[in-house]
C-alpha cells in the first residue's frame, strides 16, 4: 500500500480561499468605513471649534468697538494679568523648592 499526503481537493481549496478573500475584503471594508468615519467627525469637530472661536472674536470685536474698552486699556489689562501670572509662577516655583529642600 503506498501512502499518499493527504490532498485537499482542488475545488475545495479553492472555495476556501475564496471565502478568506472574502472575508478579509468585509474587515477591510468595515475598518476603512470607521477610519473615515472617525476623520469626518474630526473635521466637523474642528469646524465647529473654529465656528465657536470666531463668533467670540467678532463679540469681543463688537465690545471694543463700542467704546467700553479702548485698545490701550485692552493692553494694559493683558500686560497686568502676564505680570501676576509670572509673580504667582514664581511664588508656585519658590513654594515647591521649598517643600522640596525640607522633605
Amino acid at each position: 500500500m503506498s501512502e499518499q499526503p493527504f490532498r485537499i481537493p482542488f475545488q475545495l481549496g479553492s472555495q476556501l480561499v475564496n471565502l478568506m478573500v472574502i472575508a478579509l475584503g468585509i474587515a477591510a471594508a468595515y475598518f476603512m468605513t470607521i477610519q473615515s468615519l472617525k476623520i469626518e467627525l474630526a473635521a466637523k469637530a474642528e469646524s465647529a471649534v473654529v465656528e465657536t472661536l470666531d463668533k467670540k472674536l467678532s463679540s469681543f470685536e463688537v465690545f471694543l468697538r463700542e467704546g467700553v474698552v479702548s485698545k490701550e486699556q485692552f493692553y494694559q489689562f493683558s500686560r497686568e494679568v502676564d505680570n501676576r501670572l509670572a509673580r504667582i509662577e514664581q511664588y508656585l516655583i519658590h513654594q515647591t523648592g521649598e517643600k522640596i529642600g525640607k522633605d
